[in-house]
């Protein structure tokens, strides 16, 4: 059983804590790596904190705590993985295929310009 800590990050050279604004996942909740776990605010930026490996997330801290620039956020149980998402058979079966009819398509008669003969002049002499 691999625990892996997710700390905070340093937003910047003189910030030293930084709010938890709010879990983007509840506690228990089995993650993928990459997934955004919570948003965290200094006075000059707001951050996401991202999963760095894919299990099963403990949150050690509220929504509202100040948190010391490299304390523990949470902890990830790596040896829980998320379910694959994998298709089943009836799901392929029940599935209708995209439009997969032939449609009979005639062609219009080609237009032709209908032009009026040219009216010839015809004197009286």
């Amino acid at each position: 059983m691999a625990i892996i800590e997710i700390r905070v990050p340093s937003p910047g050279e003189s910030i030293t804590h930084v709010e938890l604004y709010k879990w983007l996942v509840a506690d228990g909740a089995v993650v993928k790596k990459d997934t955004e776990i919570a948003e965290l605010e200094s006075e000059k930026a707001t951050l996401t904190l991202v999963a760095d490996e894919s299990g099963k997330i403990s949150l050690k801290a509220s929504e509202g705590d100040s948190l010391e620039v490299g304390s523990v956020a949470c902890t990830i149980d790596t040896s829980v993985q998320p379910e694959a998402d994998v298709e089943t058979e009836e799901k392929k079966q029940t599935t209708a295929p995209a439009d997969t009819e032939k449609k009979e398509i005639k062609p219009e008669p080609a237009k032709t310009e209908s032009r009026k003969p040219e009216a010839k002049a015809t004197t009286d002499d």
